[in-house]
């Protein structure tokens, strides 16, 4: 492949995961409600639950509720609602 191909083929995959993201954001704002206990996918969090705070337009305020303390502003594709 040609560099110019390259860089169109890399164009196309970037505008594929970026609508892919914005998609799984909204999916999960829509369902989002102060004081919902989330997880949230990064090593930083991993096991720890939280409880939603605030939701603003592409994150959401998180508060640790066990195993921790303080708060994260956390963008909402990262964030799985716990049933």
């Amino acid at each position: 492949m040609t560099l110019e191909e390259l860089r169109n083929l890399n164009s196309l995959v970037l505008e594929v995961i970026n609508s892919k993201k914005s998609m799984i954001a909204y999916e999960t704002k829509q369902e989002l409600r102060i004081g919902m206990n989330v997880r949230v996918n990064h090593p930083k969090l991993v096991g720890k639950q939280l409880r939603v705070e605030k939701v603003n337009r592409t994150k959401a305020s998180l508060r640790v509720l066990s195993g921790g303390f303080g708060s994260y502003d956390v963008p909402l594709s990262m964030i799985e609602i716990v049933k």
